[in-house]
């Protein structure tokens, strides 16, 4: 299977111009705002031709600077690719239009109620809803999604176990473990605050105790959490750096999303002869997340931005960009060809022959994860939108470690 390559100095730019220099100037430009590392090139490209376009296409590292961007208004993107609480948060707040899903010239968006894997179905119907209890989902289309996870190393034989035991209770409690620990934390101040919550078997969206959910975190949370970071003392907070220390060692085990597990196999794989000495776990009880393709009302080519989200929802390109970016797929359609490769054959990583190598059908089978990121887990939760008191409460629980 086919894997983008990590790093290319023409991708670390702020602004990347997908389209390759040509004598005609293209008629149209399309404005993506995205995450880094996040679509596979070469389908932008093929959809740069076909619609005889420019991609132009802008990277940030959070939800919450997708959203800032969105809502400032100084550019007008086309296309962004944001968390899902951030979709429902710019829906509330009006910064969404409807996808053109009755126009017969987009087959995918004319299908969107049923194409979408049902364990993903289920959760947008009972979080993506509005103020009347009704879906929006006209407004959005998940790209990838996964769960809330830990990376843990294999080389201490009771990491993995103590965290399959007692899940997230393991990122606070170092008295759980027969030898010391070396434990990361991602430095984003929400998740931080949603991962001492489930840590303790609460709603991670919950503002009290009560279980109520208000405009800002209650004190009591606030100064139990910060006490909880305070006794812990992480070893590393970082974001993409945990998942690579957890693989060279250097931690034992760290909070992440699923999706950085996946990444950071298949760079062990392809970058070193090393055995693979790290694995993870979705526990028991955790959060799911999708980011999703959606047109901000800013948006400069209205037919374009359906165009692009209906191309990347073609199961064959969906498929495609899969297998090069390696987070879970959300379309049921490309469920199914992931089995049929599986079946036939092919590989996750190298060729049959060579000494390193693993079959596709090795890989779903060890990792069942990946085509159902919860396919072990009880008590799922997401997200919710979350006030500006609510988030800089949370910052000030991260900022108590300076």
């Amino acid at each position: 299977m086919k894997k983008v390559l990590i790093i290319s100095l023409s991708f670390l730019v702020c602004f990347t111009i997908f389209a390759s220099i040509v004598i005609s100037t293209p008629s149209t430009t399309l404005y993506l705002l995205n995450w880094g590392e996040y679509i596979d090139h070469e389908l932008v490209a093929q959809f740069e031709e076909e619609y005889h376009c420019q991609v132009i296409e802008e990277c940030v590292t959070s939800s919450e600077a997708m959203y800032q961007k969105i809502t400032a208004g100084s550019t007008s993107y086309d296309v962004a690719i944001p968390g899902d609480y951030t979709v429902h948060q710019l829906y509330d707040e009006g910064y969404l239009v409807n996808m053109a899903i009755d126009d017969p010239r987009y087959e995918n968006l004319n299908n969107y109620k049923d194409i979408f894997s049902t364990q993903l179905s289920d959760l947008m119907a009972t979080y993506m809803v509005n103020e009347e209890g009704k879906e929006f989902n006209s407004y959005f289309m998940p790209y990838f999604w996964g769960a809330y996870s830990m990376i843990y190393t294999t080389d201490k034989e009771d990491v993995g176990s103590t965290l399959k035991s007692n899940g997230f209770k393991g990122l606070y409690d170092r008295s759980l473990f027969s030898s010391d620990v070396k434990i990361g934390m991602y430095d984003t101040a929400r998740w931080i605050v949603a991962s001492y919550l489930m840590a303790n078997d609460y709603d991670p969206n919950i503002t009290s105790y009560d279980g109520s959910k208000e405009d800002d975190l209650s004190t009591e949370i606030k100064n139990d959490a910060i006490e909880a970071l305070q006794r812990v003392k992480f070893n590393e907070f970082g974001n993409d750096s945990l998942k690579r220390d957890v693989a060279n060692g250097t931690l034992d085990f760290c909070f992440t999303q699923l999706g950085d597990f996946f990444d950071a196999l298949y760079l062990v794989y392809d970058e070193s002869e090393d055995d693979i000495n790290f694995d993870v776990i979705v526990p028991e009880t955790t959060s799911a997340f999708f980011d999703s393709m959606i047109i901000p009302k800013t948006y400069q080519n209205y037919d374009l931005a359906n165009a692009f989200i209906n191309f990347m929802l073609d199961p064959a390109h969906a498929y495609q960009n899969a297998t090069a970016i390696g987070y879970s797929p959300t379309l049921k359609s490309v469920v199914s060809l992931y089995e049929e490769a599986a079946e036939n054959g092919e590989y996750y990583y190298g060729e049959e022959g060579q000494d390193r190598s693993l079959t596709l059908k090795d890989f779903l089978a060890q990792y069942p994860m990946y085509l159902n990121p919860l396919v072990n887990s009880k008590t799922v939760y997401m997200f919710e939108p979350k006030s500006n008191q609510y988030l800089t409460t949370c910052e000030t629980v991260l900022n108590s470690l300076a």
